[in-house]
């Protein structure tokens, strides 16, 4: 299901303004032109402005790259498989010409009878060339005059949206947007270095590639950064009865319960005791109740039938649970929807932490919000109270307030039962099972909130890879970076990560990596030494773009940072430490708006002032290794990792 998703202000003049340029064809050199046969009012014009803000909403991942040892074997072709399917695409390569005759970077597609398109240089300028299918006549884009003979140039096409932008050395060049495409398909080769256009004609002879990528592009799930990590202090007393409370004060505001779950009919345990009929049934397996506690066995839940005095925006949870067993998402209550697109919240336990996730499909899309309170005690009873008022969320513990947090939203596009135990909705990759025992749970509207003092501010991850799954390698405890994109064979053992030097993760890029400032913690012990061993890297394919990388080389701690704008193509490297072979080292690293901070072991190594801004990542995010697949790079980390978590600062 395509994701939607509100743009900002700013985003949205831009964009309106991108859809409603002009449709004339533009002869300008800076543009670029297009030439016949192009029916008026289906290729409009983009500023380069407007083209580069569209970018910075779609991720890239690379799907075939080939570098080029020389020029006596700089050319190849390889078959379209799925990989290559994506109709949003780009091309990037170092290429070189020696005449102003046509020299074909790469092309897709020509041999078959689908969609193709061909990069090409031609007196100078770079031509982008498309047909619909085999019956259609090309059309083409050309720029102007700008790739020099025998110079290495980067030549970069990307097709995002209908929207195509050409670039020359970190340039946008020319750029439009065609609303003719019809159905994508791509059927043949693809080749590096000639065409198979024109049979016997390998438009090859009169230029070179050093290096030479494909990269599909998606749409960035957009993560609404804010309602992760802002945290609201109470400021002033609130009256649920007309009355100042003093937050320090221990009253509670009484709460109208819509279904309460006490577990003392040992006959009917699921029996909703208000008399409102919200009776949960056994879902799976069975729980048993003795003296009024439910004992939950790890196979076992409840369901309870969707209804709509349930459907509410604001509400309160009550448990008092007895975990008796720590796991990965062990639900208590949740209204969780299976995959996409629906309302949501859970109250659950995750590896020992209590955590309150909400959704709001219409905001947020697909990802959860997630906020952790306080870790629990094994074996010993915990009183929990959350409160969902229609702008924030609270929750306490033992009368304790852990999480107070701004979120807003409308949460009653809800369409599944709940689950008591367990989550009904069978979502992969879940253990799923509370275990332990419940004194009772139940649900109310809200109607004012209980008073309370909150505790000590306790920064908390946007991203938390803590390995402590082992059927779910790339989980992220946060819920929103979560990723199965495995490369080679990463495996935990004893909760951390196996890296054998052939393997690593991808997470997709999200709005929460977008940033200038953030820190980044790990533990990791290295078995081996080498080049390049990434630990965690946002690292752009080719030459251009903002991006930041965590690695060892030959066993020194490394960082790299790098603002285009600012930097050019120039990394910032900076040195910490010599690690040592089969020891843990903790690793901090922090990106100040003004200053780089590398700490190990607690040791302040690297103290450097900084500037710029390397937020504008466009590319997925490699732990392990670099994901963008650079050509001559070693790559891999060998050793183990314990967790690597990521901080807003």
């Amino acid at each position: 299901m395509k994701k939607l998703f509100a743009l900002p202000a700013v985003a949205s003049i831009v964009i309106a303004g991108l859809f409603g340029c002009s449709s004339e064809s533009t002869t300008s050199v800076e543009m670029g032109n297009y030439e016949a046969p192009v029916k008026s009012g289906e290729v409009a014009r983009v500023s380069a402005s407007d083209a580069k803000a569209h970018l910075a909403m779609f991720r890239h991942s690379v799907v075939e790259s080939r570098q080029f040892e020389s020029t006596e074997n700089d050319s190849a072709s390889v078959e379209i498989d799925s990989t290559l399917q994506n109709e949003n695409f780009a091309v990037d390569a170092d290429v070189a010409v020696e005449d102003d005759s046509i020299y074909t970077i790469a092309s897709a597609g020509v041999d078959g009878s689908g969609f193709a398109w061909m990069v090409q240089v031609e007196n100078g300028a770079v031509v982008y060339s498309w047909r619909e299918s085999a019956d259609a006549e090309w059309q083409k884009f050309t720029t102007g005059k700008i790739v020099e003979k025998n110079e290495l140039s980067n030549v970069r096409v990307e097709r995002a949206g209908k929207v195509v932008v050409v670039f020359v050395n970190g340039k946008i060049e020319g750029a439009f947007r065609n609303e003719t495409t019809a159905a994508f398909k791509i059927e043949g080769k693809i080749t590096f270095g000639f065409d198979k256009k024109d049979p016997g004609k390998c438009h090859c002879h009169n230029g070179h590639v050093e290096q030479v990528g494909v990269e599909t592009i998606e749409e960035i799930i957009d993560t609404p950064i804010d309602s992760l990590e802002v945290e609201v202090p109470i400021e002033e007393p609130v009256e649920p009865f007309g009355d100042s409370v003093d937050v320090n004060d221990s009253a509670v505001v009484a709460t109208n319960w819509i279904a309460e779950w006490n577990f003392n009919d040992s006959a009917n345990v699921g029996l909703d005791v208000t008399g409102n009929g919200h009776d949960a049934t056994i879902g799976e397996g069975s729980v048993s109740s003795v003296g009024g506690i439910a004992t939950f066995d790890g196979r076992s839940g409840f369901e309870v039938a969707l209804a709509n005095d349930l459907n509410i925006n604001e509400f309160v949870v009550e448990a008092r649970v007895k975990p008796t067993r720590f796991g990965t998402m062990q639900n208590i209550l949740v209204a969780e929807p299976p995959g996409r697109g629906v309302d949501g919240w859970m109250l659950r336990i995750d590896e020992g932490v209590l955590t309150v996730h909400l959704r709001d499909a219409g905001a947020d899309g697909d990802d959860w919000n997630v906020f952790p309170g306080k870790r629990m005690t094994l074996d010993e009873w915990c009183e929990i109270r959350v409160e969902r008022s229609a702008d924030s969320v609270r929750l306490f513990q033992n009368g304790e307030l852990t999480v107070a947090a701004a979120y807003s939203g409308d949460l009653t596009q809800m369409r599944y039962d709940w689950s008591i135990g367990y989550d009904g909705m069978q979502q992969a990759f879940h253990d799923r099972y509370f275990v332990g025992e419940m004194d009772y749970v139940r649900f109310g509207a809200f109607n004012g909130f209980s008073a309370g003092t909150l505790s000590a501010k306790e920064k908390k991850p946007l991203v938390a890879w803590e390995f402590n799954e082992p059927s779910f390698v790339g989980l992220d405890r946060m819920a929103n970076n979560s990723t199965h994109d495995l490369e080679g064979n990463p495996h935990i053992v004893d909760s951390t990560v196996i890296l054998d030097g052939k393997s690593g993760l991808q997470a997709y890029l999200s709005k929460v990596f977008q940033r200038n400032t953030f820190a980044i913690e790990t533990r990791v012990k290295p078995t081996k030494f080498s080049e390049m061993q990434n630990i965690i890297v946002a690292e752009p394919p080719g030459r251009y773009g903002d991006g930041w990388i965590v690695r060892l080389d030959y066993g020194v701690l490394t960082v790299h940072f790098r603002d285009e704008d600012t930097d050019g193509t120039i990394w910032n490297v900076y040195e910490g430490a010599m690690l040592s072979l089969d020891e843990w080292t903790e690793i901090r690293v922090e990106r100040a708006a003004d200053a780089i901070k590398v700490y190990q072991n607690g040791e302040l190594t690297v103290n450097v002032p900084t500037k710029g801004d390397v937020s504008q990542l466009s590319y997925d995010i490699g732990i392990g290794y670099d994901a963008m697949m650079q050509a001559k790079h070693d790559r891999f980390f060998v050793g183990e990792i314990d967790y690597i978590r990521y901080y807003g600062l």
